[in-house]
């Protein structure tokens, strides 16, 4: 088994690399489980048709709300697909929540304390993008009215996912280059699998 998860900003592909992720490692006949957050459960949809439609205070709400998410999501998703062997591809996980509700003002280590209980992953890929593409490429897409997609916030979402990288060691790749980008992350995720020998798992 093997965990990996993709965190940054809306608009720096995320969605887009681990759909080529996929692509790429189902080719070897590896088998691959993706999942993202927030899920597809009656809280993900909750959190995608309220909290992110209109700002709400105090923002603690928000941190509750993804945390129970993602509480939910371990234990019913991605726990029982890394029993089964499978090579986890996850689109955002508690770094989200510590970012963002950190960016919106929260305690750090509060943020961290109701994560506390919650695994980490094999290894985290910080996508990063300057702010100014990321607007653009949300406009593109017309998906720039999220209450989390506002440029000076996202100033400080940025800041705050490269100081988490340092702290955390996480691994950062521009995002510019989507082909770049794809070869440079698949290489680490096959590195990783061949350490745990999953490289030729069918």
């Amino acid at each position: 088994m093997a965990w990996i998860v993709i965190e940054g900003p809306d608009g720096v592909g995320k969605t887009t690399l681990i759909s080529l992720l996929r692509g790429s490692l189902t080719e070897k006949g590896i088998k691959v489980c993706v999942t993202s957050e927030p899920t597809n459960s009656p809280l993900g949809k909750l959190i995608r048709e309220w909290l992110l439609k209109q700002k709400i205070e105090p923002p603690h709400v928000y941190a509750l709300a993804f945390s129970a998410d993602r509480y939910y999501h371990y234990h019913n998703v991605i726990k029982p697909a890394l029993s089964r062997g499978e090579v986890l591809l996850q689109e955002r996980y508690k770094e989200s929540t510590i970012v963002y509700q950190g960016a919106m003002g929260l305690d750090l280590e509060w943020l961290e304390l109701i994560c506390r209980y919650l695994p980490d992953p094999d290894l985290t890929i910080l996508l990063d993008l300057e702010v100014g593409k990321i607007i653009q490429r949300l406009k593109l897409r017309g998906e720039s009215g999220d209450i989390f997609e506002k440029k000076d916030f996202l100033h400080r979402v940025r800041e705050l996912y490269l100081r988490r990288a340092r702290e955390k060691g996480f691994l950062v790749l521009y995002a510019e280059d989507l082909e770049k980008l794809h070869r440079q992350a698949l290489q680490y995720i096959l590195t990783l699998l061949e350490e745990k020998g999953l490289t030729r798992r069918r």
